[in-house]
């Protein structure tokens, strides 16, 4: 059975220190935390803001390309107009959305920058972060955007323009030269 020497007193184990932290070594690590935190927050609202208007510009200039591509490919004129009813079975271009509403890239047979019955949409981009601005430089490009069969595009009169892309501060601009392609353009917005 038992024998008296089965069991030890307590004595004979040696002092167990508590596995858990001071208030002290607490006290430090949130101070460092909260350091580091107030450093790397504000780094890390510049890096998603720069990818937000990154991820737009490129979005918006895709789609010109797209349709400067598919005017040269169709031999048609292809309209890139924007829209705040992309949502819609049929959307249509409107003149008093803005940019970041939405855009349609169609099939513009008669060539006057407007949706009308019959024409083939060829792709919709749905609204964008409300946090954006998307404008224009001057009134060329203020509703729509074509492209010729030869790829030049044309705004209301003129071959070239500025779409200017905003998410304070950072700004890109996508410029139009007269042959119809684009570059896109870093600044700050005003």
């Amino acid at each position: 059975m038992f024998t008296s020497s089965s069991f030890l007193p307590l004595a004979v184990f040696p002092h167990r220190h508590s596995a858990g932290f001071s208030l002290m070594e607490v006290m430090i690590t949130l101070s460092i935390a909260t350091i580091l935190m107030s450093v790397a927050i504000p780094s890390f609202q510049t890096f998603t803001r720069t990818n937000r208007i990154a991820a737009i510009t490129n979005q918006l200039s895709s789609s010109f390309q797209y349709a400067r591509s598919e005017a040269v490919t169709r031999g048609k004129t292809v309209t890139v107009c924007k829209s705040n009813d992309v949502s819609d079975s049929t959307p249509t271009c409107v003149s008093g959305a803005n940019w970041q509403d939405g855009w349609v890239v169609f099939v513009d047979d008669n060539g006057d920058g407007d949706l009308d019955t019959g024409e083939t949409p060829l792709r919709v981009s749905e609204a964008i972060n409300n946090t954006v601005l998307i404008t224009t430089s001057t009134t060329n490009f203020a509703n729509f955007v074509r492209f010729r069969p030869d790829g030049q595009s044309l705004g209301a009169s003129i071959a070239t323009g500025t779409l200017l892309i905003c998410t304070a501060p950072e700004q890109r601009r996508i410029v139009f030269n007269a042959i119809g392609r684009l570059r896109i353009e870093t600044g700050t917005c005003t």
